[in-house]
């Protein structure tokens, strides 16, 4: 069974954007992935700075088109990412009941990072509970710095720095199994 990600952010054609199309290719299987903005305009192409950030890495991103966060967005996913608190304070302000699920992207990191390892289990689920009891504060960690209109270097950092984060979303949600008994 794979865990939905929903990633978002403001008008769903820099972080979140390159976030949904980076992630497969960083997370490998089990997970399924989407994006939104809370802001978004619909129908929009991803900035041609961070699309060429995923060309860099060999993804295609032209398949891509802005769309505005919805309840649908929210009730399904799984776990949902915001790359700034205060979009993770409007999506609670409307979806209360997803508070356990709705994290910062860095938020969710630190969180995870901080729990036990005895308590993060050995499901998504089970990942995803532990990171809400040992939540951090999200502007204790800060947000994913938004590169719209800064130019190629703000992209490519903001590149950096989603990878660095997706990388570690994926060590923390693949906890590791116990090892197997060898034959007898």
């Amino acid at each position: 069974m794979s865990l939905r990600l929903h990633f978002v952010c403001t008008a769903n054609i820099c972080r979140s954007a390159y976030a949904e199309r980076r992630a497969p290719t960083v997370l490998g299987t089990g997970f399924a992935c989407s994006s939104s903005g809370v802001q978004a305009r619909p129908g929009l192409a991803m900035d041609p700075q961070m699309a060429a950030q995923l060309r860099a890495r060999g993804i295609d991103p032209t398949a891509h088109s802005s769309r505005r966060t919805g309840a649908a967005d929210v009730r399904q996913a799984g776990l949902v990412l915001t790359m700034a608190s205060w979009h993770r304070t409007l999506i609670l302000e409307e979806w209360p009941d997803a508070v356990t699920r709705v994290f910062t992207l860095p938020q969710f990191v630190a969180s995870a990072r901080s729990t036990p390892f005895a308590e993060l289990g050995t499901t998504h689920s089970d990942v995803i509970r532990a990171a809400y009891r040992h939540r951090v504060p999200a502007r204790s960690v800060g947000d994913v710095a938004d590169p719209y209109g800064q130019g190629p270097e703000a992209a490519a950092a903001c590149g950096l720095t989603l990878d660095k984060l997706l990388i570690e979303l994926g060590d923390l949600l693949t906890p590791p199994r116990p090892p197997r008994r060898s034959a007898d």
